[in-house]
């Protein structure tokens, strides 16, 4: 059995150091890290080329000559690894030292399992821990109030996707059904992943927390902001959409959600043109089906505001947004 790591960085040099060492420490060791730098010009390289002569024959480091971005990158990175088991890591996290032990342990007990995602401990720039939320809260996978068994392919296309890929492992058999990833706005790795493996019923996760994922001002995803409104209506009103609380009341909680099914239609319709006809997930259908919550949507704001609604309309109109013909 070989493990594998699929590493991207890019201008990592404040945390790659200690990611690195967490990842080496491990107590069922990882055979090889393979790192895709996306065009670093701080001091990232050079911290790594220090490390893989510590621990010589462990990392492969590869250089972009061009910026491919997160989602590129990534694909870049999973296709190089040679593992049986593959896992995601992000530069800036820390790895409890039984992440690999647990996750493994798993896949062995449930050889139908082909990918695997945990939870997490949030903590800030100087590894300070955030008690206020941990990473599934901040993502929406609110896993001890949801009914049992979780319907994981559901969950992720019409609540909210849960699968951060700092904490997700693949099996290598499914790298010829997850690759190429399309380069698709607002669609990243962790996502496009979880869908299709979803989708056939083999993704499944652990409670444990085991990393301590890192929150700063200069991180892509948006966790940080997802904690800065962690109290807000705003926040109120996905959580609530999610666990099935509440309906929305007023029209600016029917006009929030409008935007997320025009713009959850707009990503998925892409990615039905982006994939062959025998690919096991049907993108068109999910449009269409977010296409269909937009429009009912759409009533009920009229029904709220009629005044409101024409004049929402008239603005959407004329900046080119959330038109359907």
């Amino acid at each position: 059995m070989k493990l594998s790591v699929a590493m991207c960085t890019y201008n990592g040099e404040k945390y790659i150091k200690e990611q690195l060492k967490s990842i080496l420490n491990q107590t069922v060791a990882i055979d090889e890290i393979i790192i895709c730098d996306d065009g670093s010009n701080d001091k990232t390289i050079a911290i790594i080329e220090l490390i893989q002569i510590e621990n010589p024959n462990k990392i492969s480091l590869y250089k972009n000559h061009v910026n491919l971005g997160s989602t590129k990158n990534f694909e870049k990175a999973i296709g190089i690894c040679s593992g049986n088991y593959i896992f995601l890591s992000d530069q800036d996290d820390i790895w409890k030292e039984n992440k690999v032990e647990k996750v493994v342990q798993y896949f062995l007990k449930n050889p139908s399992t082909e990918a695997v995602f945990t939870d997490g401990d949030l903590v800030d720039e100087k590894n300070k821990e955030i008690n206020t939320s941990s990473l599934w809260d901040s993502v929406f996978f609110m896993e001890n109030q949801l009914s049992k068994p979780i319907d994981l392919y559901q969950h992720i296309l019409f609540k909210a996707n849960m699968v951060t890929g700092a904490t997700l492992c693949i099996k290598k058999e499914i790298k010829n059904l997850i690759l190429p990833i399309p380069n698709i706005k607002k669609f990243y790795h962790d996502e496009w992943i979880a869908i299709i493996i979803a989708s056939r019923n083999n993704l499944k996760y652990l409670t444990d927390k085991l990393i301590s994922y890192r929150i700063h001002s200069s991180q892509q995803s948006g966790i940080s902001s997802n904690l800065k409104i962690n109290k807000s209506k705003k926040y109120q009103l996905k959580s609530n959409h999610i666990l099935g609380h509440d309906a929305p009341k007023s029209f600016q909680e029917y006009n929030q959600l409008a935007k997320v099914y025009y713009r959850n239609y707009l990503k998925f319709k892409t990615a039905s043109k982006e994939v062959k006809d025998d690919f096991p997930v049907n993108f068109n259908e999910i449009a269409e089906t977010y296409l269909d919550l937009f429009k009912k949507c759409n009533e009920s704001l009229k029904k709220a505001n009629p005044i409101f609604y024409f004049f929402r309309n008239l603005i959407d109109k004329i900046r080119g947004k959330r038109q359907l013909n």
